[in-house]
């Protein structure tokens, strides 16, 4: 796919600086596999900052004083807010001197970005830890120096080579999108949108571990000699050949729930031991156990989320995840409303959205991505 040299451009500027986003980050590191000219400017990027005074300079940065001389040429253009946000990075791109000019990077119109970014169609992809990106959108068989993945719609499987190969890959699932992965040892785990698995292309003797963010369904091939450990921002949990779903998009929506066998969920020097049906959850940063629904639970699974008593922020979050919107609040009180229903994942957003105006008069307005609730 071809894409406007600025756009990609203002994205390595991005990746340079670190604040890039994780979809960004995938057309950054697609560009400069396939395109020569991306992959010279980013290792001009790199060898610039490698020079021993970039990171004077950057510590040295009055931002203020910087953006006092910048802001008078630019009293048209409102990328105030933008500013304010990338400040640093403005000086930091005005250090590199590649004579370019730092207009079209920070302030250039943002319909261009915005056309840009449409043009993208987020595909489930897989990034090895030496950066290269396999786009995850077709039946195919790839060799890879640790493993030999095979992928059909919306699955992937992989089988480590004979060397027995260390290295560590992660699996990654945008936003509308769902998808399974087979490790190799015969654990399935079904993943939800907006999520990540990091994995290794074979397990060790001793432990079969995986991190994620996000939120899966896991059944996980029972190994009494090779405990599997999911590793989350929130807490380790530790299975013994079971089918528990995880979720760890945040702290206050952790829960690992299980289905059939047995787990323990590990924070610090707290550890506690699930049966069935029991789930795990934060509260005030301790671990609490109760029961849980599964169809609730589960129904992302097949494309329907039940919620039963839930704020709008929370349901909002799921429809930020499937839908690919972001989300704003006319007003803290909207959002603190509670909610019982479903959302059917295949209706369109529109769809959805009439329902929900329809059964509790709350008002929303959706434009260029942006969900806003008032």
């Amino acid at each position: 796919m071809e894409y406007n040299e600025d756009f990609i451009k203002g994205l390595l500027f991005e990746k340079i600086a670190g604040t890039i986003s994780e979809g960004d980050d995938f057309i950054a590191e697609k560009a400069i596999q396939t395109d020569p000219d991306a992959r010279k400017f980013w290792e001009e990027l790199k060898t610039k900052m490698k020079r021993p005074c970039a990171e004077s300079f950057l510590s040295g940065i009055d931002e203020t004083k910087a953006w006092a001389n910048i802001e008078p040429g630019l009293s048209e253009i409102p990328v105030r807010s933008f500013y304010e946000r990338n400040r640093r990075y403005i000086s930091a791109a005005a250090m590199l001197l590649i004579g370019l000019p730092l207009i079209w990077y920070f302030f250039a119109r943002q319909e261009l970005i915005h056309q840009e970014k449409n043009t993208v169609h987020q595909q489930v992809y897989l990034k090895t830890d030496n950066g290269k990106i396999i786009e995850l959108n077709a039946d195919r068989t790839i060799n890879m120096d640790g493993a030999t993945v095979h992928t059909k719609q919306k699955e992937l499987s992989y089988a480590p080579t004979e060397t027995g190969n260390k290295d560590w890959a992660t699996l990654h699932v945008p936003p509308t999108k769902d998808y399974k992965i087979t490790l190799p040892d015969g654990t399935a785990v079904w993943m939800n949108s907006t999520s990540s698995l990091r994995f290794p292309y074979s397990f060790d003797k001793k432990t079969r571990e995986v991190y994620l963010t996000g939120e899966a369904y896991f059944d996980v091939a029972h190994n009494p000699n090779l405990e599997f450990i999911v590793h989350t921002d929130f807490a380790d949990i530790k299975v013994h050949g079971t089918s528990f779903n995880v979720n760890a998009y945040d702290l206050k929506t952790f829960a690992t729930s299980l289905v059939t066998g047995s787990v323990s969920a590990v924070k610090g020097s707290e550890t506690v031991k699930l049966k069935p049906n029991q789930q795990v959850s934060n509260s005030n940063d301790k671990l609490i156990i109760k029961t849980f629904d599964p169809q609730e639970v589960l129904s992302w699974r097949n494309g329907t989320y039940y919620f039963h008593n839930q704020s709008l922020a929370e349901i909002a979050q799921v429809l930020s995840r499937w839908y690919d919107v972001k989300i704003n609040w006319k007003s803290p009180a909207v959002s603190e409303q509670n909610f019982t229903g479903e959302i059917d994942k295949k209706l369109p957003l529109g769809v959805v959205l009439s329902n929900l105006e329809l059964s509790s008069g709350i008002k929303t307005k959706l434009e260029s991505g942006i969900l806003t609730f008032r």
